[in-house]
């Protein structure tokens, strides 16, 4: 009769851990079988160069770091960012802009570069202390138009500085447009 009730209690041992068991799923650690996000690509200390139909060089990149994360929606695109940004847009008569940030973001499936901190643009054509700066500036690639996404920018022109709200430059045309200026000139001293 002992073995009776050792088998009796043994197969109610089972169905009560078996209970438990199915009860109790969801404190269960459960294996992740994802990959961590990997960069698409990186590259170090890259040089990028967009020519022209007739092969001259349009837009030169160069950056010390640029990223392109994997997305795991394809819908979504893949985002760009950058460190230690400079852009050179080469004129067709030998002119040149360039263009410096400490870091730059392109959003997927965009033209648009995003450009922050310490944004500086100059033409290396003509006066070299004449430049803009700010802390954000964006580019439409395709049309070479450069303009704030935010106030304040600062302009200089030789021994002068002025503060605007908004900017546009047209690098093709080398024009420039300032947008509510509310600024004034203010003389630099003599260095």
């Amino acid at each position: 009769m002992n073995w009776r009730w050792v088998s009796l209690a043994a197969a109610l041992a089972a169905i009560v851990i078996g209970y438990g068991a199915f009860v109790d799923n969801d404190d269960v650690p459960t294996a992740n079988h994802e990959m961590p996000e990997q960069p698409g690509y990186y590259l170090k200390d890259a040089v990028i160069l967009r020519t022209r139909e007739d092969g001259s060089p349009g837009i030169e990149l160069i950056a010390r770091r640029i990223d392109q994360r994997l997305s795991r929606a394809p819908a979504r695109g893949e985002a760009i960012t950058m460190e230690s940004v400079r852009v050179n847009y080469f004129g067709k008569e030998d002119w040149q802009w360039a263009l410096t940030a400490n870091s730059g973001l392109v959003p997927p499936n965009s033209r648009v570069v995003q450009l922050e901190g310490d944004v500086e643009l100059r033409s290396l054509e003509g006066n070299a202390n004449a430049y803009l700066r700010t802390n954000e500036l964006a580019i439409d690639t395709e049309k070479n138009i450069a303009y704030s996404t935010r106030s304040p920018v600062k302009v200089r022109f030789g021994q002068h500085a002025m503060t605007v709200k908004s900017l546009r430059a047209d690098l093709t045309s080398e024009k420039l447009r300032l947008e509510t200026v509310n600024g004034r000139f203010d003389p630099q001293p003599q260095r």
